[in-house]
Parts: structure tokens; C-alpha cells; sequence
């Protein structure tokens, strides 16, 4: 069963209406000072996510997601950073990653049959902080390893990730221009306080005396992705728009699955977009 998300924020009422009034010379000024520094794909996006927890509606909700960057901060969906070395071949950077595919929102859990016989506290979304190293290979795949840190006092843990991923082009239709796609496979290690923050149950949150604590240990996830991209240009006046959809899968160790109030270890999201060049 799915769950739409059926209202507008009126700030984006508010901006939508500001955009689509005249722009005036000094107005065009400043818009061209604060969007010189973007680069790369600003675009906004219809998510569609599954949930781990037991009885969790899949939730839809739109969204703004960029694959580029502002300045000398790199953008890549839900990570963001900065590198302060590259040589071609190998490349740092200083990092970080907000997570919220694993969040649990006092809403899910009062919407929940199965979750609500508990007294269970939320699962808030954490920033993530570390490094990332990285290097290109032959046949066009770019590989790299991550260590971040909780820094927003959630779980206050540790995830390791390794990563490979490339970029390839193809041509369905000859009466069509190419389209791009982007294929991810990355591995990630969780320490136990991680996974005992988000799927563990401790004393205080058991509602009934048939219910049980329970004790998350360390663990692993697999993460799957891909992202196809079509270019076209709207006008000469609107420059290089593009239009997209992408899949990527979490899927949990035992640790995970083991926990009474996880459904699945599977988290899967699927998303459509539309965006801007910069």
C-alpha cells in the first residue's frame, strides 16, 4: 500500500510563483551570481521507498536531488563533500552522508498494527562524517572506500563502505538521442551500536509481557543501483535539461531480519526526475 504525500510547502508555492513572474534585468544579475558556482544536474524528484520495520506503508514523497555540486562541495544524492586531493587516478575527500533510509518516524509507528503494541522510541535520521578514497581502473570502473562517523548523536557509530560503480552509454531508438546509465554495487560493514540503535529493543520499550528485548550485533548491507539518463535541450534561452529514473536496493544481513520488529531486509527505492544543468 502505497503513501502519498498530498500536500505543497508554500514555500514552494511561494517560489514557484516567483519563477514564473517576470525577471527583471538586476533580478537576472543576482540569479546568475548565486547559480555561477553550481555545476553539474539540479534536479527535483518523486521518491518511492519501502520501509524495513514491520507494517510500513511504502512511502512516496517528492524531493530535490542533485548529481553535481555547488563550488568546491560535491553533491551526490543523499552525500556531499569536498576533495582535497586528485591526480586522475586516485582521489580524497572529506565527506558526508545523511542517512534516513533506516529512520522510523513516531507517525510510522502510531500507523503501524505491529509496531504500536511496543512503546517504542523513534529511529531518527543521523549525518555522517568521515573520508573517502578513491581510485579510476581500466574498462571504466572507478572504485572506492569510505569510514564515517555518526556526528549528529544518533547512533553515535561507525560504517565502513566499499564501492564501485561506472557510467556507460546506449541508444535504444535511432529517432532518440543516447541515453546514459550509471550502475553502482557497494558493500557496507555497520557496528553493533548502529544496528542496535535502528533495530534494537531495549527494556523500556516493550509494552507487554510476551515481548522481548533485543540485541542488534554488527552487520553488513548490500547495495545495488542504477540511474538512466536522457539529455535533451528545451530551448537555446533554457540550456541542457535532462530527465532520469533509478532503482537502488539495501539488502540487510541476519542481525537485521533477526529483530521483531523488521519485516524485511530488503529496502527498496525507486525514483523519477527532472532537472537542469548547470
Amino acid at each position: 500500500m502505497l503513501k502519498m504525500i498530498k500536500t505543497i510547502p508554500s514555500s514552494l508555492v511561494l517560489s514557484a510563483a516567483l519563477l514564473a513572474s517576470p525577471i527583471q534585468a538586476e533580478e537576472t544579475s543576482i540569479w546568475e551570481t548565486l547559480s555561477e558556482p553550481a555545476y553539474g544536474l539540479w534536479s527535483a524528484a518523486v521518491i518511492s521507498r519501502s520501509s524495513l520495520f514491520e507494517d510500513v506503508d511504502t512511502q512516496v514523497s517528492p524531493t530535490a536531488l542533485i548529481f553535481g555540486g555547488y563550488g568546491p562541495v560535491f553533491i551526490e544524492g543523499n552525500r556531499f563533500g569536498h576533495n582535497f586531493y586528485r591526480d586522475g587516478i586516485w582521489f580524497a575527500s572529506a565527506v558526508g552522508n545523511v542517512r534516513n533510509y533506516t529512520a522510523l518516524s513516531q507517525e510510522q509507528i502510531d500507523d503501524s498494527d505491529s509496531l504500536r503494541q511496543y512503546d517504542l522510541d523513534e529511529r531518527k535520521a543521523s549525518l555522517e562524517a568521515g573520508i573517502q578514497l578513491g581510485r579510476r581502473f581500466d574498462g571504466g570502473w572507478i572504485g572506492r572506500v569510505a569510514l564515517l562517523q555518526d556526528i549528529s548523536n544518533r547512533h553515535n557509530a561507525q560504517e565502513a563502505e566499499l564501492m564501485a560503480f561506472r557510467r556507460d552509454s546506449f541508444q535504444p531508438f535511432d529517432s532518440l538521442g543516447p541515453v546514459r546509465l550509471l550502475s553502482t554495487l557497494a558493500f557496507q560493514y555497520q557496528t553493533e551500536d548502529l544496528n542496535d540503535y535502528y533495530f534494537g529493543i531495549d527494556q523500556d520499550e516493550l509494552a507487554l509481557a510476551s515481548q522481548k528485548t533485543y540485541q542488534a550485533n554488527d552487520g553488513w548491507s548490500a547495495e545495488l543501483e542504477f540511474i538512466a539518463t536522457y539529455d535533451f535541450e528545451w530551448s537555446e534561452e533554457l540550456g541542457e535539461w535532462a530527465a532520469y529514473a533509478g532503482l537502488r536496493h539495501y539488502q540487510y544481513s541476519d542481525t537485521v531480519t533477526d529483530s521483531p520488529i523488521v519485516e524485511t531486509g530488503l529496502v527498496q527505492q525507486y525514483f523519477v526526475g527532472l532537472g537542469k544543468y548547470f
